[in-house]
């Protein structure tokens, strides 16, 4: 049996990893604070720049922005990173996408403003996932966190915290 403590000790670490990732796009010397341009100029967000890292858009540009669905990549010292394909709005992800990192770790499902909002999936490189509500890039409502072992955690969830089983579940944890 999984404990609640354990969900504590495995998950939010990959989800926390996840959302920095997502956060943390690269940016190229002399960017806007706070956007990245690929190399046609087109801006994506960029909350955290670091150096040597860029980024490539495929999709549309939409008024010097990121817009509609696309394929963004990043890249550290010309090393593929993450990679998003999706949705993206005023050069921020928002929509439905699929975030994933080089060590095989995503998150597919929905986006608001950068965060996972809404329905999806984070799977982690060491097998575990986590399926479910999430709300400002964290676990946040019903959800389902399976270990890498394949114990199974069903229940409810409050800003990346397991809180315990839901009423349907009546404790059972399987």
């Amino acid at each position: 049996m999984i404990t609640a403590a354990a969900t504590l000790n495995v998950l939010p670490r990959r989800i926390l990893f996840a959302c920095v990732w997502t956060l943390s796009v690269v940016a190229t010397a002399g960017a806007e604070e706070g956007w990245i341009a690929d190399n046609n100029g087109c801006k994506i967000a960029n909350p955290s720049p670091r150096p040597k890292e860029s980024v490539t858009w495929d999709g549309a540009c939409v008024d010097g922005f990121a817009d509609g669905s696309g394929v963004m990549q990043w890249y550290v010292d010309a090393a593929p990173g993450p990679r998003y394909e999706g949705s993206v709005r005023g050069g921020v992800i928002s929509g439905r996408g699929k975030l994933t990192l080089p060590d095989g770790t995503s998150y597919d499902g929905e986006w608001v403003n950068g965060k996972q909002q809404g329905n999806g999936t984070l799977s982690a490189s060491d097998g575990s996932t986590y399926r479910g509500e999430w709300k400002d890039g964290e676990p946040d409502g019903r959800g389902t966190m399976r270990s890498a072992s394949g114990e199974i955690v069903r229940g409810n969830w409050k800003q990346g915290s397991y809180l315990g089983p839901g009423d349907d579940d009546a404790g059972k944890q399987r």
